[in-house]
């Protein structure tokens, strides 16, 4: 029988924040990309909530959570988030996994918080600085990018969305009307883009000089067509960080929990035993 899942939404942290629970079991927190929500977790959950208690959240300024202007949109403030809605579901640790910038979200928690990590899964995400969408760097841009921001909404959605797939008639009108709710208002559109200018951290070098030392078991799913992140970033952490896998997908790019969702349950399941 498939876990029921819920919806909660409660204060978290000064945000007023939505996501999406399932299963029983030791907790797995799942974050979404850029762009995206805990939508894109939807074809994953219910192989995973069978063992596991799986918590997909809405970063603040996605998908159903609020977009408080004064909230801290880098990567740091994103993980100290992360680490807030721990504390607010009791959770001394968890394991965690990410795609894409919810990966950099959970690379990052795992080196600042080691404690609250137990194992970690990274899904097509950029480990190093350079790594990352060149399509949306315009966003950074001073006037340009003001321009960019005012364009973010479904259209831009579907086009950029699209690039993230191998098949791209997998990004559907549901996914895009998904995607697209928090763009719908100024205080949205701005916390993307926000979150894109602030994508890459002042100690960004000197993490990477870390991977070196990361205590943390990682498992790192990657498309063999992911022209988004790359598998060369992918590789490149797995020849750094001593405990890393490295799991290579055919016929998938950016989005594995999207594209090969029972492969991923696969392997969450063997890894986060």
């Amino acid at each position: 029988m498939a876990a029921l899942e819920i919806r909660r939404r409660e204060r978290v942290a000064g945000v007023d924040a939505h996501w999406r629970e399932a299963g029983a079991g030791e907790p797995l927190v799942v974050l979404h990309g850029l762009g995206a929500s805990s939508f894109s977790w939807t074809a994953v959950m219910p192989a995973l909530a069978r063992r596991y208690r799986v918590i997909a959240p809405d970063f603040p300024g996605f998908g159903r959570s609020d977009s408080p202007r004064e909230f801290d949109y880098s990567l740091k403030g994103l993980s100290r988030w992360v680490v807030a809605l721990l504390d607010h579901l009791g959770l001394p640790s968890a394991h965690v996994a990410g795609n894409s910038l919810g990966g950099i979200v959970a690379l990052m928690t795992a080196m600042d918080e080691p404690a609250r990590v137990r194992r970690v899964a990274l899904l097509g995400t950029p480990t190093h600085p350079g790594d990352g969408p060149l399509l949306l760097w315009p966003l950074r841009w001073p006037v340009v990018g003001r321009l960019y921001e005012l364009a973010l909404g479904p259209v831009a959605v579907r086009y950029i969305g699209r690039t993230a797939y191998k098949d791209p008639s997998l990004m559907t009108d549901e996914k895009v009307e998904e995607y697209a709710l928090p763009l719908r208002t100024a205080a949205g559109r701005w916390a993307a883009a926000e979150v894109l200018r602030r994508a890459v951290p002042a100690d960004a070098r000197e993490r990477v000089e870390r991977y070196r030392q990361l205590p943390h078991e990682f498992l790192v799913i990657c498309g063999e067509s992911d022209t988004v992140a790359g598998l060369e970033s992918s590789r490149r952490f797995c020849e750094k960080a001593p405990r890393a896998r490295l799991l290579e997908l055919r016929d998938c790019a950016h989005v594995p929990q999207e594209e090969r969702p029972e492969q991923v349950a696969a392997a969450f399941e063997e890894f986060f035993q």
